[in-house]
């Protein structure tokens, strides 16, 4: 029993996980480079933080476009194994329009009143500064954005989730190019800082996109229709599509405001602190997406075998998987603990706050353990049951009723060591499990 559900975990989960990785890799690269001690280009702590509060903007922008077109993409499953390519032409339609339009908010915002979205996370001039830079430059993209998922989640649908994982390879790629030659100024470019960053951005999530939409239509994939066949809409689909996404977007709207606020708190703490902590999760964001990669295997796992009515099978299974998520959680915070010196020593990060990272370091290695637990439990075994409506109260409400409440009051009202606050963020993770 247990090497078929190993088999199925790597057969299904480290594609995910994979993907995932280079998808963070992309925000993971512009705070490494950015961090950097330039004072000439503007770069380090500052930097680090602007970008960090700008790229949780993008954060809310791509999570909660998620759940708007969640029901799009669940519909368009559907309909590939029927075979209804008519509908499923339809569903890419609608994911598109609803994309596009979503996405104008942000990028409005982004383009003219950026200082206004910064400061709400800092009121340190010279971060908001730096941030609305980076913002008002990365949100030109957004649109593109908005319809690119669209096509992803399509993708992912239809089963051929190999060609988002190339895109994401090739934008890293682009990224990591673009970001070398125009933050630093190599090969003759200038050298633009922190702008530099925000256009190698752009640029890679340009590219990514388009190479997206050419292949589909290249290989002419189900999902490759005309204009006429992809927006032959009514009202009446348009509502069914939204039945199943608003719930899903709620869910995901309310939990990334949620870890905005987060963000928010720490920012008013001081700029030092928001630097700290922007670095700390650039890295372990990177480590989470095999925990997200594992929870989706068992999602799948779980699933096919409650949906085979082998009830004993799910439990037996879930259990397997849970002490596998453990296991990988230890493992996962060991290797952060043992080689964050070196990652830190190498992404330059500036002295006056190195010993304050270490120190946060340390509370993000108890966090991915627990997270590695909640994650498994709430989004690979208790989604995969059916029950979505309990997972939402129990993802929500220890958020927003207990652990936003505790940070604030800690570190805003008592000035506790922001370590500490840090840790204390997590409580809603140990209440989950």
């Amino acid at each position: 029993m247990k090497k078929t559900v190993y088999k199925k975990v790597f057969s299904v989960g480290l594609p995910v996980a994979i993907e995932n990785m280079i998808y963070s890799l992309m925000n993971f690269i512009d705070i490494f480079m950015v961090g950097k001690n330039n004072v000439a280009l503007g770069l380090g702590t500052i930097a680090v933080a602007g970008t960090g509060f700008a790229n949780q903007i993008f954060m809310i922008f791509v999570t909660s476009l998620f759940g708007m077109n969640s029901g799009g993409g669940i519909l368009a499953a559907q309909y590939f194994g029927n075979k209804d390519y008519k509908n499923l032409k339809r569903c890419l339609g609608i994911t598109i329009i609803v994309g596009f339009v979503f996405s104008l908010i942000f990028f409005f915002a982004g383009i003219f009143i950026p200082e206004v979205i910064i400061s709400i996370f800092t009121k340190d001039a010279n971060v908001i500064k730096v941030g609305a830079a980076y913002m008002k430059i990365v949100a030109w993209v957004y649109p593109l954005m908005g319809v690119g998922l669209a096509f992803n989640m399509q993708l992912r649908a239809i089963g051929k989730t190999k060609y988002s994982f190339y895109s994401s390879v090739i934008g890293l790629v682009v990224n990591l190019m673009f970001n070398t030659v125009l933050i630093f100024g190599y090969f003759g470019f200038p050298a633009l800082g922190v702008r530099g960053a925000a256009i190698a951005t752009v640029i890679a999530r340009i590219i990514s996109t388009f190479y997206i939409i050419f292949i589909i239509y290249k290989l002419k994939l189900p999902i490759a229709g005309k204009i006429s066949e992809l927006f032959d809409l009514s009202l009446h689909f348009f509502v069914k599509v939204m039945k199943i996404s608003l719930p899903v977007f709620l869910h995901e709207i309310l939990w990334i405001l949620g870890s905005s606020v987060y963000i928010v708190i720490f920012g008013r703490m001081g700029t030092n602190y928001a630097a700290s902590i922007q670095t700390v999760k650039a890295i372990s964001s990177l480590v989470l997406t095999l925990f997200f990669g594992l929870s989706s295997a068992t999602s799948a796992i779980i699933g096919n075998e409650i949906g085979a009515g082998n009830e004993e099978n799910a439990y037996n299974y879930s259990m397997i998987l849970l002490r596998v998520s453990f296991f990988c959680g230890l493992l996962v915070g060991l290797f952060v603990l043992l080689f964050s010196p070196l990652i830190l020593s190498l992404m330059g990060i500036s002295k006056s706050i190195y010993p304050l990272t270490k120190q946060i370091v340390k509370s993000e290695v108890f966090i991915i353990v627990v997270k590695s637990l909640s994650l498994q439990l709430l989004v690979g075994i208790l989604r995969a049951g059916g029950d979505v409506i309990w997972t939402i109260f129990m993802d929500l409400i220890p958020l927003w009723c207990v652990a936003i409440p505790i940070t604030y009051f800690t570190g805003l009202q008592l000035g506790w060591p922001i370590y500490i606050v840090y840790l204390l963020s997590c409580s809603d993770e140990v209440i989950k499990i």
